[in-house]
Formats: structure tokens, sequence, C-alpha cells
């Protein structure tokens, strides 16, 4: 087997006779990976960057872990089937976003952001940046003020990185009360005054984009007493967030398919490894062997009798039609498997139920584990801890190998085999003519 490792720039990898493989082991971001099309990409790599409304603030009293228009992005994209990967140094939101990286900096004006940028754009190397900065200036900066300094901020970033996209958004608006007129009254100017300035340095060749946000009104806003009137509700982050999407869309490939600014080509390889983050691996017709490694990976076998290894994190396999192998060892991971798509089987580390379609199952490695069948005919195979099999439908065939082992049969006509430790079997009565076999030699 010839094993090819990924490097920083696109590669073509060429195997040959035998079993060649590709593996994104040191990738420093997800990969949609895919040996049907024999393309990979790295996931579109995205900076937030910007002030309390990129933190997620809601109500400044209260709610601060809300995630704002990060979380509703996500659940957007994966609406769309679509990943993204979000970096910065800072992380927040709620656990359940999985991916919580931004910039987002609570009170922070332009000037403050123009004195990190440089570093944050070096260390994290993202596609895009995706902005919204300028509320905190206009709490005393004139208008003209507010424009120099992201002038300065957006030369600043295309400087850093050429080939690097901003989308800039423009301002939520303020409330009136909590907040003066006069103060919004300048944030509409300067949300007036941006598409100018960025048409202006996008003529000049830098990579700006300017992403109207002005349909949001102060109904969008956080009320009183919860908010000073300056961060959005979480129908406005949502809002915000269908606005970056359609920015992103229509400069990038959100279809799934691969975005970024990396792609790799494949010929005559049969297996991928993922990276340590979350990635999309896609087999062809042949006998693949993809795993995810790290990361909340989704693997599709597609054709030919494939193993599918999910590796750390909550993955999602998907067999085909061949006699498909899944590993899984995270009470996270799920199993999908076609009606008639082959004879499969489960390796599990973790306590087990099989999956509809799914037939065999062998508990992986000398633990106490509890696992159950399905309407099938199962083969379920323990290990060399205390396991609890249980059959359920079909006509099952349970192998409690070592330890002391608790064998269930269930409807069918089950065979139950102990092995070398004291075992109990429990058998259900009027169902079937059960077998017993207590003694493995």
């Amino acid at each position: 087997m010839t094993v090819f490792y990924d490097s920083s720039r696109p590669d073509a990898f060429a195997g040959g006779a035998g079993s060649d493989a590709v593996t994104y082991g040191a990738s420093s971001r997800g990969v949609i990976a895919d040996l049907a099309s024999g393309h990979a990409y790295k996931l579109l790599s995205i900076l937030p960057l910007g002030d309390s409304i990129t933190y997620g603030v809601i109500a400044s009293s209260s709610d601060t872990e809300s995630g704002g228009y990060r979380k509703y992005m996500l659940e957007q994209l994966d609406a769309l089937n679509v990943k993204i990967d979000f970096v910065g140094s800072s992380s927040n939101g709620p656990a359940s976003m999985g991916d919580r990286d931004h910039e987002g900096h609570r009170n922070w004006t332009l000037n403050q952001l123009n004195g990190i940028d440089n570093d944050v754009v070096a260390a994290t190397k993202p596609d895009a940046v995706l902005l919204i900065a300028g509320t905190n200036d206009s709490s005393t900066d004139s208008v003209p003020t507010m424009l120099q300094d992201l002038r300065t901020l957006l030369l600043s970033l295309t400087s850093s990185d050429p080939a690097l996209t901003v989308f800039v958004g423009s301002l939520p608006p303020v409330r009136v009360g909590q907040q003066s007129q006069a103060r919004a009254d300048r944030v509409d100017a300067y949300n007036d005054a941006m598409p100018g300035l960025i048409s202006e340095l996008a003529v000049q060749g830098h990579k700006v984009i300017f992403v109207d946000m002005r349909d949001l009104t102060p109904d969008d806003i956080t009320a009183p007493p919860l908010d000073s009137g300056l961060h959005p509700t979480a129908d406005g982050y949502a809002k915000i967030a269908a606005h970056w999407i359609d920015a992103l869309e229509e400069h990038f490939r959100l279809d799934g398919t691969g975005i970024g600014r990396d792609r790799d080509t494949f010929t005559s390889i049969e297996n991928l490894t993922g990276s340590s983050f979350a990635d999309q691996l896609g087999g062809n017709e042949g006998a693949n062997v993809l795993d995810g490694l790290a990361g909340d990976d989704l693997l599709e076998g597609r054709g030919g009798s494939d193993q599918l290894i999910g590796g750390v994190g909550a993955d999602t396999l998907v067999g085909g039609t061949g006699n498909d192998v899944y590993y899984v060892d995270n009470a996270g991971d799920k199993t999908i498997e076609a009606t008639n798509g082959g004879i499969d089987e489960t390796h599990a580390y973790k306590n087990w139920t099989l999956a509809d379609n799914v037939e065999n199952l062998f508990l992986r490695p000398a633990a106490n584990l509890a696992a159950k069948g399905n309407g099938l005919a199962n083969a379920m195979v323990g290990n060399g801890g205390a396991n609890t099999l249980e059959g359920l439908g079909g006509v099952d065939r349970l192998d409690g190998r070592g330890g002391s082992d608790r064998l269930v049969g269930g409807l069918g006509a089950d065979v139950l085999t102990g092995g070398t430790g004291n075992d109990s079997f429990v058998f259900t009565a009027g169902h079937g003519h059960h077998r017993l076999r207590p003694f493995r030699r």
C-alpha cells in the first residue's frame, strides 16, 4: 500500500496497483474528500470578526452565550448539508454548536480590531472574514472618522493575505430611547456610506464585499430592560446569518461538493483518512476504507464492501450496496444501511443497538458492554468482558465468548453459546425452539 500525505497546497494523488490511501491527518481544517468524483477540498474557513455582535450578545444583562449569528449560520447550513469551519482565538456559545470559534470582542472599536487582525489572520489562515464592527465607535466618533477607521482595518486585512475575501456587513440599527437619536443617525449614515467605500477598495483590487443588512429594524434589537438597545434578538441574529450565507453562496461553492481555496485530485486511490476536524469522506464503487480520525464526521461508503471507521467524535456512517463493516466508539455515532445492502457488521467499542438492515455485531475490546440486535437474523459476538447480548427479533446466534455473560434470546428460534465464564441464559417462552450451547472448548 502507498500512503500519501496531504500538504498545505493543492495536490494530485495518483495510486497504482494495489490499495492506496490518502490521509489528511495533518490538515489544519476539515476536508470534503470524494473518491467517486476524484476531488477533495478543505472546508471553507471563516473568521467571524467584530465586537459583541460577533460574540453573540442578545441581552447585555444576561444572555451573553447565545452564539449569535454564528449559531444560526451553522443551523441553516446544516439544513443545506453544508459544513464550514469557523476559526478564531475565542470560543463561546452553546455546546450544541460544536464549532464555537470566533474573533468577537465585546465593547471593542474598529481601531482595537485593527491592532490584532494581522496576527489572527496569520494564525488561523481563513478563506473569508465576516466583519461587523463600528457600533461601539458610533457612541462618540463622527461618521467620517468611523469610515476612515474601517478603511484602515480593511486595508490591513487584505494586505495581510491578498487571497483573503472580506465580507463587510452593515450595522444593525440601535433603539432610540435606550440610545440617542444622534447615535441612531450616525449608524444610519455610516451604513449608507459603506457601499461607496467598499466599491472604491474593490476597484483598487482589494477583495472586499459589502453585505447589505439594512432590512433589520429596531424590532430586531433586544428591548429594555434586558438590553441597552444595541444587540440583536434571536430573530435578528437569524436574519444576519441568512445575509452572510447569501453572500457566501454568491462567491463560494456552498453545495456540499467542496468549498475553500485548495482542491486535490485523486487517481486510483482506494482509501481515505480524514483530519482532526469535521470531515465528509465518500467512497466509490470499489472496496474502500474510510477513517474519520477525529471530529464529527460523515462517511459514505457507496458501492463495494467498505470499512467505515468513525474515530473520535460523533460520526455518521452510511453504507451502500456491499458487505460493509462499521466501527463505532461514541454514543453519538450513527450507522445507516439500505435495505438489501449486503451482509453488514458493526464492531462496537461502546454499548450498542444494531441499526436497521445491519445483520451482525462484534463487541470490542475486553470491556463490560451491552448490545441489542434488531428484527433481522443477527450474529452477535461478545468479547472478554461481562457482556449482555439481547437478540430481539429474528433467528439469532448469540456467542458470549470470555467473561460472565448474560445472553437473552428473543422472538425467533435462537442459538445461545456461552464461553469461559459463568454465563446466564434467558429465553422468551412461546417464541420458537431455542438451542443452548453453554460451553466453548
